[in-house]
């Protein structure tokens, strides 16, 4: 599945509200880790986001003299980039078997805040039990916008090894879920 970042954005981007409490920078952490939804198995974040907002011409009211449209477009062309970083979870379903979620965190000068979340529908389709998710890179420094990660999952509980598909999104916002042939 490959979506361009803004059709990324419009994607239900409430949709793991109860899994993620609003949460405050002066917050404490174990305040908020005690909030968390006991059905969520695992968390792993990382990579890293950035879009700019751009001002459509069309949009712009007609009766708008030249100077009011240049200093607009000196506004937007300042304007910091929103900016953050990828969050992937796994959450038991009420059947017992795992939903994976992909979310964007925006930074903000309140704290994180939940900016997108969205299921991994060729992860979710399978009906699995996911056994862990870990990022591609632990370093903690990604140097290009992205993400990658692996999830291990059994279709079938009873498989002694698990399978492992790769998510991966690019500097441009496109998502690729695929399984990984080891």
């Amino acid at each position: 599945m490959s979506l361009p970042a803004p059709k990324m954005l419009l994607l239900l981007a409430g949709l793991c509200a109860p899994l993620a409490p609003q949460a405050h920078a002066q917050e404490d952490p174990s305040a908020l880790a005690d909030q968390l939804a006991p059905r969520v198995l695992f968390v792993t974040s990382g990579g890293y986001w950035e879009e700019t907002e751009s001002v459509d011409a069309a949009a712009a009211p007609e009766e708008a003299d030249q100077t009011d449209a240049d200093t607009s477009s000196d506004l937007t062309e300042n304007a910091p980039p929103r900016r953050g970083y990828y969050r992937l979870i796994a959450v038991r379903g009420e059947d017992n078997r795992s939903r994976v979620h992909l979310q964007h965190i925006a930074l903000t000068p309140q704290g994180p805040e939940l900016a997108l979340s969205m299921g991994i529908e060729e992860i979710n389709a399978l009906g699995a039990y996911v056994t862990d998710i870990r990022p591609e890179d632990s370093t903690g420094a990604a140097s290009q916008a992205g993400f990658a990660a692996y999830i291990y999952l059994k279709t079938d509980p009873t498989v002694a090894e698990p399978e492992t598909w790769a998510v991966y999104i690019d500097e441009f916002g496109d998502l690729k879920v695929e399984q990984s042939s080891n």
